[in-house]
């Protein structure tokens, strides 16, 4: 049976997302994978003891899961009566209690009140945990991770690495599928073939329920990147770029990306993104045309900066003056469109990015462009990118060429 299978045969898990603070986000750690700062549906301050009751009368399953949102465990001092609260109305109702949690110092502190602890791993955590597992003797404790935003091939080729992991913890492993990734994983290649490593795919948390602001489950909560890559590399009348189109060259050496950047040909593509993925946009153009949009999303996910134009060739001209060689690559319904496929793939496999000589049409350009481009350069600088600014390259429109995707990046479907 597929993992995915038995998930969905499975009774439906029930968690309650947290955040302490009244203002704010209440937690500690500034994760890559994580979304909640700035999800419309994330609590402030601790769900009522009656809608808590409500929401866990309707599970199924043994326990109840205590989660963020922020971290359930953060500033324990200040707020652990509330948690300690939460998790006395849970048991009253006959259900154990499962809490996931990074502030592994205050893990020893739900002994007795916490039926079983999830500790999820980094960096921090991990160099701390030999100052704390000493104190959860007895505990039931087991840990999790979650995965890179990487296909199955990268994935597997970490394998290893996980298992040594796994037995240098000597508990229960648990490894989380990204929500941000766009990759369609395939769970029989990353097995191993025991239970001391196991996998949590999205799909069971979209499908989970979730008690925030509101009552609801997964999908109307977290956004599914993947169905989203989907719909937006296939689309014709959509052309991707920037970072998202980085992560499709090179997803090991560009893991993360920010916000989706699109260039859009018809207003239709608004409506799918406020329809099926729960977007709203304000626009913010300065001028009749290109009009320019941010949009947000109702779920849990990365925003969308989308460049409203008339033609493919407008996109393309709009991407193909980029400032650097790195940003001068396109994807459009399966393809990609390289300004120099060579140079620039160069570009974004070294992160090390050149301008490029020659007269650049900016009329596509909003007229901040100056500023835009700075705050660009700086933000590539932080993320560890080296910039020769006075190296010469051939012109834009010398070597405008068109390369599939599929076979080199993903094709359809994102994979």
């Amino acid at each position: 049976m597929l993992i995915t299978d038995r998930y969905r045969r499975a009774p439906t898990n029930f968690t309650i997302i947290v955040n302490w603070k009244a203002r704010g986000f209440g937690c500690a750690k500034v994760c890559a994978y994580c979304n909640w700062r700035d999800s419309p549906l994330l609590p402030h301050g601790g769900q009522s003891d009656e809608a808590v009751a409500a929401f866990i009368k309707q599970c199924r399953k043994s326990f109840i899961t205590i989660s963020g949102g922020a971290d359930p465990l953060y500033r324990f001092d200040l707020h652990g009566a509330r948690l300690l609260a939460m998790a006395a109305t849970v048991r009253s109702h006959g259900f154990r209690v499962r809490i996931i949690t990074r502030e592994v110092q205050h893990v020893a502190r739900l002994r007795g009140l916490a039926d079983w602890v999830s500790v999820s791993l980094d960096a921090d955590v991990l160099a701390a945990l030999q100052s704390h597992v000493h104190q959860w003797i007895g505990m039931e404790v087991e840990f999790s991770l979650v995965l890179p935003p990487l296909p199955t091939p990268e994935l597997v080729r970490l394998k290893p690495q996980y298992a040594a992991l796994h037995r240098g913890l000597g508990q229960r492993l648990v490894l989380r599928e990204n929500l941000n990734s766009i990759h369609a994983l395939d769970f029989q290649k990353l097995s191993f073939g025991h239970s001391g490593i196991v996998f949590v795919p999205k799909a069971l948390c979209l499908a989970s329920r979730y008690l925030t602001t509101i009552d609801c489950v997964g999908h109307d909560l977290v956004q599914d990147h993947e169905g989203l890559a989907g719909y937006l590399m296939n689309d014709p009348s959509i052309f991707l770029f920037g970072g998202f189109v980085r992560h499709l060259v090179s997803p090991t050496v560009h893991m993360e990306y920010s916000d989706i950047d699109v260039v859009a040909l018809e207003v239709g593509v608004l409506r799918v993104l406020a329809d099926r993925f729960g977007f709203a946009f304000s626009e913010v153009s300065t001028r009749s045309s290109p009009r320019y949009f941010l949009g947000k999303s109702r779920r849990a996910g990365k925003p969308v900066q989308l460049v409203l134009m008339t033609s493919g060739a407008d996109a393309l001209q709009f991407v193909m003056n980029a400032q650097y060689d790195a940003d001068r690559v396109a994807f459009s319904n399966g393809t990609y469109h390289f300004d120099g496929e060579e140079r620039v793939r160069r570009a974004i496999h070294t992160k090390r990015v050149s301008t490029v000589s020659g007269v650049r049409d900016v009329r596509l350009f909003n007229h901040n462009r100056p500023l835009i481009e700075l705050r660009h350069k700086h933000k590539l600088l932080r993320r560890g990118f080296t910039i020769d600014d006075e190296k010469e390259s051939e012109h834009a429109s010398d070597d405008l060429h068109h390369t599939p995707g599929p076979g080199d990046g993903p094709g359809p479907g994102g994979a």
